[in-house]
């Protein structure tokens, strides 16, 4: 009976002794990273910008009014003159509004008329004249209203170009404002070229240096191109980060078509650019992101890191150039990467100069 009772005390002082106890503290281990310092800017003379044919001018064009397609006379790729129909509506109601306010305008003409020689015959009054030459008026309003509205049921090129997009088909309901298709024109090549905010920087549109035109390969074209500049955004993009800059010039014989890519060759020099070409920074301070393309540096500040996106002009055997993001003397994190978080504090345990 004794041997019995054995167990059942040692159970019971289990329990009570877990009771009793505290709740563990867990103390977060302290993370060990290394880093690098960002050196002295890299500069070069020449530099070579990506980019891409943009669609010149490109204008969406949309009906005034809402309605059911009845025709769509035009199709991507089609070459259009300026007041040319590119589009129609069902106008069947059209129709009847203006042949019925045509028939109460020639009414009222006709009405006024007799009015005013019944009226130098001292036959009605002035008050009835008045009458009737307001009828005139507002049958003419009525009938210069519907023939709009007629109007407003047929799509015309507003200058000559290429239709780049067409969006509804024939018995499509389209609203008002809503587009049909984009025209752009097609005797001019835009394009379109990114850059970092230092370079832009020291781009001044109203300078002398303006007038040097750099000079654009592009893609399947074994001819170069001299560009003029265009203009340039005073925003950056939000995904990149880059301003966006836009260069023009005549469309050649051989036409080169929207969304080719195209390489621009820049003397910075000429151009009065004397701008960096970025930092050299080595490939384990970079980290990826989840677009293409898309990539990070996680600076540090005290002890505490920060993610920054930046942007990666070119790959060399010493790491990566990198345009945006970065500057002189910031203090990078070179290992352990996927271990940190935004605002999470760190231990340096060495430190390289790059």
């Amino acid at each position: 009976m004794k041997r019995s009772l054995f167990p059942l005390f040692a159970i019971a002082l289990a329990v009570l002794t877990g009771c009793n106890s505290t709740d563990q503290v867990v103390v977060e281990q302290p993370l060990y990273v290394s880093t690098v310092s960002v050196d002295v800017p890299l500069k070069s003379q020449y530099r070579t910008f990506k980019g891409q044919v943009i669609p010149a001018e490109q204008t969406p064009i949309a009906f005034r009014r809402a309605g059911e397609v009845q025709h769509v006379l035009v199709k991507a790729g089609d070459i259009v003159k300026q007041g040319q129909m590119l589009a129609k509506l069902d106008d069947s109601k059209e129709k009847q509004a203006v042949n019925d306010t045509q028939a109460q305008y020639t009414l009222a003409i006709r009405q006024l008329q007799r009015g005013e020689e019944l009226h130098d015959r001292q036959m009605i009054s002035k008050a009835e004249l008045d009458e009737l030459t307001a009828n005139k008026q507002l049958a003419e309003a009525n009938f210069r209203y519907a023939t709009n509205q007629l109007n407003y049921t047929r799509l015309f090129a507003p200058f000559a170009g290429k239709v780049s997009d067409v969006f509804k088909e024939r018995f499509e309901r389209v609203a008002i404002g809503e587009p049909v298709l984009n025209v752009y024109q097609s005797d001019n090549v835009y394009v379109r070229i990114e850059l970092s905010d230092n370079v832009l920087a020291m781009v001044n549109p109203n300078s002398q240096n303006m007038s040097y035109k750099p000079r654009a390969s592009f893609l399947g074209v074994d001819q170069t191109y001299v560009l003029d500049y265009l203009e340039h955004t005073s925003e950056p993009n939000e995904q990149t980060q880059t301003y966006q800059m836009y260069l023009t010039m005549a469309q050649p014989e051989n036409e080169i078509l929207p969304g080719t890519s195209v390489s621009v060759s820049v003397d910075m020099v000429k151009a009065g650019i004397t701008s960096i070409d970025g930092y050299n920074i080595p490939m384990t301070a970079l980290q990826a992101g989840n677009r293409d393309g898309e990539f990070f540096v996680w600076k540090l500040t005290g002890d505490m890191v920060t993610k920054v996106p930046v942007m990666i002009d070119q790959v060399n055997g010493e790491g990566a150039i990198v345009s945006s993001g970065v500057a002189q003397g910031d203090v990078l994190v070179n290992s352990s990467l996927r271990k940190l978080r935004e605002g999470k504090h760190v231990d340096v345990v060495e430190k390289d100069q790059e």
